[in-house]
């Protein structure tokens, strides 16, 4: 809570009216020589709320006259003409325009979705806001992942999960950085099975019954994992499409790779289903699909600017499996020049480079 919201709630526990909070608030922050952005973004907040909009017309206009603030909060005007159903006529539409070129870093006006519909300024500048964001983000997972790998590739477990946890805050719905964090849990699953295999072998000799029994009964168990899925796919179909995605997920982790395509066949098309589906063709080996399916994703619309990365993995991997190992590692060289210990770029060029 900050301090112009303390003095509300302070004001109000008093049982003053609301005429009197918003006189109470403007005659303090009037007296202030200067005001900034989050004081004049805060109490135009209120006002608006409040419905107080000509003590909010009084406000601005007194303190442009007297210069406490630098900038004018285009976003909140613009708001409260609507809301006092003020028409916006070509000549408002370029005073916004004016205004906006004269400080066109001003936050209220970025972040109105008004002013968006009227201004070409404003709706350039929110896309060029738009892909940089999505471009710092996509630097930030690429580092992060760059540092993932490395302490994989060196063995260093503590680090590697630390990783991977601020991976999985940072990007919680990205399906690239929810394959890693599977791989990784797969890993100590097979650690922790490993194990307790060999336990037993040293504890008590092999009984090949106990064994045949215990078999039955885990490909029992998988098949009525496969079966509750398929109906579930079907209810999800009509009901809630929208939680195939969810569904498709949990058959991909259990390796159920053509159960995992089915599904995506009747997931709405997104950025996620489409590149699941590329780690899906990879696993279950249908190479020359993935290699489609990577084609049309590069010069899908949609298409990020990491994707190129993920691209270039793939298609490294689909090559190889398809017996073009040179072009394969060539590709993979070049990902590893331009993004060093790309997910596990390193150690798959090492192991190629030996066989």
């Amino acid at each position: 809570m900050n301090s112009l919201e303390i003095e509300i709630h302070n004001l109000f526990q008093e049982s003053a009216s609301i005429d009197y909070v918003c006189q109470g608030l403007l005659a303090k922050y009037e007296k202030n020589e200067t005001l900034n952005s989050a004081e004049v973004e805060s109490l135009s907040h209120f006002l608006i709320t409040a419905g107080k909009l000509e003590l909010l017309k009084k406000f601005y206009i007194k303190c442009l006259r007297q210069k406490k603030i630098g900038q004018l909060p285009l976003g909140f005007i613009v708001q409260a003409m609507v809301l006092s159903q003020t028409p916006i006529t070509e000549e408002t539409c370029a005073f916004i325009e004016y205004i906006v070129s004269l400080q066109p870093q001003e936050m209220t006006a970025l972040q109105s979705e008004v002013i968006h519909l009227y201004s070409t300024t404003v709706a350039r500048s929110k896309e060029e806001l738009k892909t940089q964001f999505l471009r710092q983000r996509e630097e930030v997972k690429a580092k992060l992942i760059e540092q993932l790998n490395k302490n994989r590739l060196y063995q260093m477990h503590d680090q590697e999960r630390s990783v991977l946890d601020q991976l999985n805050q940072l990007f919680p719905n990205d399906i690239e950085v929810g394959i890693l964090k599977q791989a990784q849990l797969e890993r100590k699953a097979d650690e922790i099975l490993s194990r307790l295999k060999a336990k037993k072998s040293l504890g008590k000799p092999r009984n090949s019954t106990v064994d045949i029994s215990l078999d039955a009964v885990a490909q029992q168990a998988i098949d009525d994992l496969e079966k509750n899925i398929r109906i579930l796919v079907e209810k999800f179909v009509n009901d809630s499409p929208d939680q195939l995605y969810n569904l498709s997920i949990l058959a991909y982790q259990f390796d159920f790779y053509e159960l995992t395509l089915e599904i995506l066949e009747k997931t709405p098309p997104t950025h996620s289903r489409d590149w699941l589906k590329a780690e899906v063709l990879h696993d279950c080996g249908r190479f020359l699909d993935l290699l489609k399916l990577i084609e049309q994703l590069e010069n899908s619309a949609s298409a990020l600017p990491g994707d190129t990365h993920g691209a270039v993995y793939l298609k490294a991997l689909a090559y190889y499996g398809l017996g073009q190992k040179d072009l394969a590692v060539r590709l993979l060289q070049s990902l590893s020049r331009s993004v060093p210990f790309y997910r596990s770029t390193e150690a798959l060029l090492h192991e190629w480079k030996q066989t």
